[in-house]
């Protein structure tokens, strides 16, 4: 796997694809009329919570699996435990659905829908580079982990249900 891969995989290609939906949603927001009327003292409070929530994913992220260390062996604990791709997650599904809200029109809702379909595309490659790497054991860990959110104990692979 070359370093490049290794460090960044996925992410060149999914923040630049992220930048263009951003800027299709702020050019549609001007001439679209949609606004939610939240109040601003909301969208703040749910911008701080989002922002607060994407850190300490970015934290936990790196805690869990440090840069250096990334590709050289499956991480499948603290919040890789929970999802495939926790740095990628902590942005998708916690940051851009806060500051959606914080922007108050219907576009950046659906924006996050398109981002989070842009990104599960843009991850194909660097899940197929994994499976190359890792082989079953990267296909026992996907059955067990969401991409981006976490899989419900039902859905995980080898759940036993108590019935």
């Amino acid at each position: 796997m070359n370093t490049y891969k290794r460090l960044f995989g996925s992410g060149p290609l999914g923040v630049a694809l992220s930048l263009a939906v951003t800027l299709a949603a702020m050019w549609a927001s001007r001439r679209v009329p949609g606004a939610l009327g939240l109040p601003l003292s909301v969208r703040q409070v749910i911008l701080a919570i989002g922002l607060l929530g994407t850190l300490a994913g970015v934290i936990w992220t790196t805690r869990s699996l440090p840069v250096g260390e990334r590709g050289r062996s499956l991480c499948e604990h603290g919040a890789y435990g929970w999802v495939r791709h926790p740095l990628y997650a902590s942005f998708l599904t916690v940051g851009i659905p806060a500051l959606a809200l914080f922007l108050n029109h219907w576009i950046f809702l659906a924006y996050v829908a398109a981002l989070h379909l842009l990104w599960h595309a843009a991850i194909v490659p660097e899940e197929r580079m994994m499976r190359r790497e890792f082989g079953a054991t990267w296909d026992e860990y996907a059955a067990r982990t969401g991409r981006f959110v976490p899989r419900p104990p039902w859905q995980r692979s080898g759940y036993r249900s108590s019935r």
